[in-house]
């Protein structure tokens, strides 16, 4: 993986978006899909947490990764089935391996506001290890 990471995506709500977030000290960019059974887990975790990101100068972006048979539809129920009702970002192709070397789902990256990577979580890191990495 480089060591800089810049990605322009579409949003939910159909606006385009810069990763990472020039407005955040850091960006916290989790990569899901709504086939992932281990997102089911951490996603609305590391979403429980983002009062704690934002006061330590995070910004969570929630990237959906999806397949070909996935709808942006597709991705906004599964969110809501995980208690989860917030806008995110749409990758449809296959931006989050060519240009963040994301290999697995979820995954989850910690960006300087230069892109800079700062930290990636291990597939075992749970939220509070991302907000430890944050801080």
């Amino acid at each position: 993986m480089g060591t800089r990471v810049s990605l322009s995506l579409p949003s939910s709500t159909g606006a385009l978006v810069t990763v990472p977030l020039p407005s955040a000290r850091v960006t916290v960019v989790d990569f899901w899909a709504p086939s992932c059974a281990p997102c089911r887990k951490k996603l609305p975790a590391l979403v429980a947490r983002e009062a704690a990101l934002n006061a330590a100068g995070a910004r969570l972006v929630l990237v959906a990764v999806l397949s070909d048979g996935e709808s942006t539809a597709d991705a906004e129920s599964t969110l809501g089935s995980w208690g989860v009702q917030r806008p995110f970002l749409i990758d449809r192709g296959d931006a989050s391996r060519s240009q963040a070397g994301v290999d697995h789902l979820p995954s989850t990256l910690v960006l300087e506001q230069t892109g800079d990577v700062r930290w990636v979580a291990p597939v075992e890191a749970n939220a509070d290890d991302v907000l430890a990495a944050v801080r």
